[in-house]
């Protein structure tokens, strides 16, 4: 049975998904850390804004940017939810059934 391969342009799809989910998870756990630092300070998030806060996140990020990633990276790497983000080569190219539905029920 032949194997299904992805096309260059859906590798590259792939990855830019992945890169961009590392991200997102990154910059989450920045401001996470910025929103537990002001807790901790016993500042109230009602009082400080959203940009503030972001703003605070985005220099916590370029002070922190490697651990953020690698963090990141480890989240997808082993949550389910990430599943789909896999470029692994393995899985993508086990072969693809090509039986249908009414085959696999029994249908006659």
């Amino acid at each position: 049975m032949a194997t299904r391969s992805l096309s260059p342009k859906r590798i590259q799809e792939k990855i830019q998904r992945h890169r961009h989910a590392v991200m997102v998870l990154a910059h989450q756990s920045a401001q996470r850390a910025i929103k537990a630092r002001l807790r901790g300070q016993g500042v109230r998030l009602t009082d400080v804004t959203a940009k503030d806060i972001s703003i605070q996140a985005r220099a916590w990020f370029d002070v922190h940017r490697d651990e953020l990633i690698a963090e990141a990276e480890q989240v997808i790497a082993t949550s389910p939810r990430f599943a789909y983000l896999s470029c692994n080569a393995q899985t993508e190219n086990e072969p693809k059934s090509n039986t249908s539905a009414v085959q696999i029920s029994g249908a006659q």
